[in-house]
């Protein structure tokens, strides 16, 4: 894992370290202005991704947690407006499942608790997670001091605003299959002619442009999720909690955890199926977030491949030396998906 930098526009302020995805390296900038009222955060994207945020604010032993906060590529969005000026701020960020493949996960090493669905959530406290249906997520810290604190999510091209914007119309139009070759945030030719084909193909009326635009791809991008990927479908009473695994540039990597709620379905990985294998791990808890025993056993769902885990959201690559590196080892299990696009796992 390669370690992002983070800057303030006022002053140097040391690395911390950042989950990365798609190999693109990420950084967080902060900008601090004095204010005499209360203490603002304003989060800004510009990435080529739609963003979902959390932000978490600690005063003493007291937490309180605000999330998810949408984020279109190129926009602002205020977060913790009643957050005390002497409280500390931290933030947790990752893209929206309308994107396919892997996405971005900007986070650092505080732990607090946040809603497993993409849904409006706030959470008092950061203990006992699990036992209230929420999972755990490692937020950055963000610099203390008075006034308003800007907190820019940025990727290694470092679009800026304005490019951001016409990047993120880019990377929807590819999600939905769209040949614009690369995501530059110039666009070009290419471009229009895909999104001239987009709004041809579903029906889209009045010519939207920018954040419309952005917002129109997006809820086609999440309706088209559906018909790809893993899914994994608890036919159980008890809440389910799953990772998977797969092979990327011949190394594992293993993502979790994704909440099965009792007789429901979730979809664990987001991207067509280009592999023949997958692997995955699931155990049921109870009200209590404890393992549920049947005749003294614990149900779980795993198999012989062991690899890395941690109690928290986790992307983690390489298979070797979990335990050197801090990790927790569980065992997958492996099924057989032969050329299929989308595959569906009951949990019984």
């Amino acid at each position: 894992m390669r370690r992002a930098r983070l800057f303030s526009l006022c002053k140097f302020v040391p690395p911390i370290s950042l989950a990365i995805s798609l190999a693109i390296v990420l950084a967080i900038s902060l900008a601090i202005v004095p204010s005499a009222a209360k203490a603002e955060l304003r989060l800004c994207n510009e990435t080529s991704y739609v963003l979902q945020a959390a932000a978490s604010a600690r005063q003493g032993v007291a937490t309180k947690t605000e999330g998810w906060i949408e984020i279109l590529p190129g926009a602002c969005q205020p977060a913790l407006a009643d957050m005390p000026d002497d409280a500390q701020a931290y933030v947790f960020a990752k893209s929206d499942d309308a994107h396919a493949g892997e996405g971005l996960v900007f986070d650092g090493s505080e732990r607090f608790c946040v809603a497993a669905e993409t849904r409006a959530f706030t959470v008092e406290g950061r203990r006992d997670c699990r036992r209230r249906g929420l999972i755990e997520a490692d937020f950055a810290i963000v610099a203390a001091g008075s006034g308003r604190r800007l907190v820019t999510f940025t990727e290694k091209n470092d679009y800026g605003r304005r490019r951001a914007r016409v990047a993120g119309v880019q990377r929807l139009l590819t999600d939905l299959q769209y040949d614009i070759g690369p995501i530059d945030g110039f666009g070009g030719e290419r471009t229009r002619e895909a999104e001239a084909a987009y709004k041809l193909r579903y029906g889209v009326r009045n010519n939207p442009k920018g954040e419309a635009l952005l917002e129109k791809l997006t809820q086609t991008a999440r309706s088209e999720a559906g018909e790809r990927g893993l899914t994994l479908c608890n036919r159980t009473n008890h809440m389910v909690w799953a990772a998977t695994a797969q092979l990327r540039n011949d190394r594992f990597q293993s993502r979790g955890w994704r909440r099965v709620p009792a007789n429901e379905c979730t979809q664990v990985i987001n991207e067509s199926l280009t592999d023949r294998y997958y692997f995955y791990y699931a155990e049921a808890v109870g009200d209590d977030g404890r393992l549920i025993r049947e005749a003294g056993r614990a149900k779980i769902w795993s198999g012989e491949r062991v690899l890395c885990t941690k109690p928290t959201r986790f992307a983690i690559d390489g298979e070797n030396n979990c335990v050197t590196r801090g990790y927790d080892t569980h065992g997958f299990m492996k099924i057989d998906t032969g050329a299929a696009r989308r595959w569906t796992i009951n949990l019984e």
